[in-house]
């Protein structure tokens, strides 16, 4: 998003075909956290991601910024593997063991479809759940949530420095 904003791209896709990626802009999580908290007081937030031998400060970071953090580590060959399911898994055992549809609001800042069908569940439960993502995230997602909005007029303000 942040190659879009620069105009190194006309679109997220764009950006995907051509390469044309900002590898300078970092998510700002204390910066994101104040956004969430805007929205809702108090805010718990859980991040989910898988550790490497390089960014250990970005666990470090998310911490700091009042997250929960949750990794697990990347396969043999080096991928990502069991974050969705970890953060759907954690999602629908909080929301039915501890949240109230009448209480609760569940705010999930990710683009994936893989989410859709969580997030559709728990919208038929009773639950709000709003979805926070850059504007090309899934359609199925942005129509599951009770709500979606876009961070992208958020890109500067939520710039690492």
């Amino acid at each position: 998003m942040s190659a879009v904003a620069q105009g190194l791209a006309a679109s997220p896709q764009d950006a995907g075909q051509r390469g044309a990626l900002d590898f300078g802009y970092r998510l700002d999580l204390y910066r994101l956290m104040a956004l969430l908290a805007r929205a809702a007081d108090p805010v718990r937030a859980v991040v989910f991601g898988s550790t490497t031998d390089t960014n250990a400060g970005v666990w470090r970071h998310a911490a700091g910024a009042g997250f929960e953090v949750v990794t697990v580590e990347r396969s043999f060959s080096g991928r990502e593997k069991r974050v969705d399911t970890s953060l759907v898994t954690r999602l629908c055992r909080d929301a039915y063991r501890f949240g109230d549809p009448r209480r609760d609001r569940i705010t999930l800042v990710a683009g994936d479809g893989d989410y859709e069908p969580a997030v559709t569940q728990l919208v038929a439960d009773g639950f709000a759940v709003t979805v926070l993502y850059w504007s090309h995230a899934s359609r199925e997602l942005r129509e599951a949530a009770t709500a979606f909005h876009a961070l992208d007029p958020y890109i500067a303000e939520l710039a690492l420095g």
